[in-house]
């Protein structure tokens, strides 16, 4: 199966936003300050309605009423903003500026163009700041007079302690919150989330078409210090009383006057044609938001049942914004890393690594900000494994859950290409009585994941799980036939299949199955024998790995369709080598008109054999 929408589209423009640019291209006034209004502290929100080239003053007013800031001043970009922060901030040259490793280009580009020089902070493996790092790179640069801390890709650090250590070492701190507009942090001490960038003096914003409004390019400085907000006014490129014509700055005049000879004019004014787009989209973020979220929750947990990958969680204070998602590849070489790319690539699920040559998020590709590559080799560890996936408002939940089967397939598959063999011990193809064969699962319980996990079983699992998720519904009853330890039930339930119920002849593989907390219910039961539930129970029943070798009697059939309510769902993998045992006794029941064949498809996962996956619906009572 392959993905066939672009992950890399930008968020649609709001219709009126693109009347409203229509508008101002017609008279032609784009310039920010095209209009007459000059605004004093008492001037009514009329007066600025009424002036069509007003835009970007009427932004800066939206936007800081959004983020709750004092002041806001609209730029050409995010970059900008943390250039014009620094500056406004008082660097001077060759001043130490610290900041992470794991970010993008933009931020050591804005501290060298500033006339700094970037000390690297290192990430944890939830690409978040390492505190201890920061402490002790602040110990060995006593010096060091600035943190500019990125939220990268809206991963929220501790922002009290880092807050706290800032405060004690003299350091102003500036954040970067490019990724994490929307983003809220839990305060303590008024017991509720506020929005993220008010730890730092200065936060700075970005509209670029990859963030959560989409101008094009576009950015943001935020703040409450009024010297700041009138300092960042006039560097962008308000000269002469231009200031005026800001809505969103300090109503002292005496502040602009007295600043303006000292600040350097370096016009970096966002446009009237950026504003109009970017403003009906505010009103917008709450639904956008509850959408990425949605989604983000949505595929993380289709990947948490893979081993060999780890999506990191947000600190428990912290509420993302996440339009895209990042993972870590576990216990992977350099070239699976990259075969793992090659293949999600081909299928249509375009990923990134960062730590890549290629990649500008990759430290040792800002050449341009050290002499000598620092030293960072926790991040270095951590983003040579790390994925990025965009996560566009246009996809759908059959979209997400496509993504991560295809995410989940090519892992599978390359995890197995690396074994020889199925199973080291081989599979017993004769019991002699039902002691031997609870003894055989009981004893294979130490290692039955870790050998399934191995072999490509997951592979057949994850295509059934995906498969079965279009023809049920989440609450829908399902029974586990045969559950083992609960793999099955790990990949149903990571396509939101909740209501599950296990029934299988080992206690001890039943004891691990609870531990998993997916089972609504778990109990021991024989096939070929009555089972302990009533009938017309179940919407479902689903069994893989059990109806093989002969090992089961056919008239246990019977019994499954007697708890199956008329119209349930039946999904089976049958091994092909078995030369349709299981699946003639089927074939019978749909002759009969009691059973109806939905689906089916073979798929050889296994080195020694191949199996039919069969979808099949209940039409009548036996």
């Amino acid at each position: 199966m392959k993905f066939e929408k672009d992950l890399k589209v930008p968020d649609s423009i709001p219709q009126v936003g693109i009347e409203q640019a229509i508008k101002l291209m017609e008279t032609g006034k784009l310039y920010r300050y095209n209009f007459s209004t000059n605004f004093e502290e008492d001037s009514g929100r009329k007066i600025i309605d009424r002036e069509l080239a007003s835009e970007v003053a009427k932004l800066e007013s939206e936007f800081s009423s959004y983020t709750g800031h004092k002041y806001a001043i609209a730029v050409n970009s995010c970059g900008s903003a943390l250039f014009l922060s620094l500056k406004a901030a008082g660097i001077e040259f060759q001043d130490k500026v610290l900041t992470n490793a794991f970010t993008f280009t933009a931020v050591p580009s804005s501290i060298v163009h500033a006339g700094g020089i970037p000390l690297y902070v290192e990430c944890n493996q939830q690409y978040l700041i390492d505190l201890e790092d920061l402490k002790s790179k602040i110990e060995a640069n006593p010096d060091v007079k600035f943190f500019v801390l990125s939220h990268m890709r809206g991963h929220i650090s501790d922002v009290d302690a880092i807050q706290e250590i800032c405060n004690q070492a003299g350091i102003y701190l500036i954040e970067d919150c490019a990724h994490s507009l929307g983003s809220q942090w839990y305060d303590d001490k008024i017991e509720k989330h506020v929005p993220v960038g008010h730890h730092g003096q200065i936060s700075c914003f970005s509209s670029q078409s990859y963030k959560l409004m989409n101008s094009g390019e576009g950015g943001f400085v935020a703040t409450d210090d009024e010297k700041i907000a009138a300092y960042c006014i006039l560097a962008a490129g308000s000269y002469e009383k231009l200031y005026k014509k800001h809505i969103s700055r300090p109503f002292d005049e005496g502040l602009f006057e007295s600043l303006k000879p000292e600040v350097p004019n370096f016009s970096l004014r966002m446009t009237n044609l950026t504003a109009a787009i970017i403003r009906p989209q505010i009103p917008t973020l709450s639904e956008k938001i509850s959408q990425y979220q949605q989604n983000y929750n949505q595929l993380a947990n289709i990947l948490a049942t893979v081993d060999n990958l780890s999506v990191p969680s947000p600190l428990e204070r912290v509420k993302r914004v996440p339009d895209s998602i990042q993972f870590n590849l576990v216990n992977f070489t350099s070239k699976q890393a990259e075969e793992f790319l090659r293949q999600t690539g081909s299928r249509g699920v375009t990923m990134q690594i960062f730590g890549h040559m290629d990649n500008a998020r990759y430290f040792k590709n800002w050449k341009y900000s050290f002499e000598d590559l620092p030293a960072l080799e926790q991040t270095e560890q951590i983003v040579s494994f790390a994925c990025d996936l965009r996560l566009p408002l246009s996809l759908n939940v059959e979209d997400i859950n496509l993504i991560g089967y295809i995410i989940k397939d090519v892992i599978y598959k390359i995890v197995a290409s690396e074994n020889r063999i199925d199973y080291k011990e081989g599979l017993t193809d004769n019991f002699q009585d039902l002691d031997e064969v609870v003894s055989k699962y009981d004893k294979w319980v130490s290692f039955y994941d870790e050998e399934h996990h191995n072999n490509g079983w997951k592979i057949l699992l994850n295509h059934f799980a995906y498969t079965l998720n279009s023809y049920l519904k989440a609450d829908d009853k399902i029974l586990d036939v045969g559950c083992g330890t609960g793999l099955l039930a790990k990949e149903l339930s990571s396509y939101n299949l909740q209501n599950l119920h296990g029934t299988d002849i080992s206690k001890e593989s039943l004891k691990l199955a609870e531990k998993l907390n997916i089972y609504q219910s778990l109990s021991v039961g024989e096939l070929g024998k009555k089972l302990d539930f009533a009938d017309n129970t179940f919407d479902a029943w689903v069994s893989s790995g059990v109806f093989t070798r002969k090992q089961v009697p056919l008239n246990a059939f019977e019994e499954l369709n007697r708890i199956l309510k008329p119209n349930g769902l039946i999904m089976v993998a049958f091994r092909v080598e078995d030369d349709d045992y299981y699946y003639n006794k089927i074939k019978e029941y749909c002759n009969q008109n009691i059973l109806e064949e939905v689906w089916k498809t073979r798929l050889g996962v296994l080195k020694s054999c191949n199996h039919d996956l069969v979808i099949l619906r209940k039409i009548g009572n036996p």
